[in-house]
């Protein structure tokens, strides 16, 4: 299990200005040019403490994501790398409440 792993990647990404958390629902991301989150400019101290809350389960499924600062060769900006999910997972059981999109 690489969750410990990922987790701290996904920290320095923030750190380094190349990711945040974003408070927009799936459904305005959805379509072909969606508008860029208000939230892609949020101070890294920010996103690290909300990260943190993701972390800990003080954020409600559906209510923050963690989004990568970047143009996809199919146009699409920001995906996102990890969601809130309130799901026992196989091997961690309720350790973890985000998980990676792998996508």
């Amino acid at each position: 299990d690489y969750f410990g792993q990922l987790y701290e990647w996904a920290k320095e990404l923030i750190q380094r200005g190349l990711a945040y958390v974003c408070h927009q629902r799936s459904e305005e991301l959805k379509g072909h040019n969606p508008p860029l989150s208000p939230w892609r400019t949020r101070p890294v101290e920010e996103s690290l403490r909300l990260f943190e809350d993701m972390r800990k389960g003080k954020i409600d499924e559906g209510k923050a994501t963690l989004r990568m600062k970047m143009i996809m060769e199919d146009g699409k900006a920001d995906p996102v790398a990890y969601r809130i999910k309130f799901v026992p997972h196989h091997r961690t059981k309720n350790e973890w409440c985000i998980y990676p999109t792998y996508d």
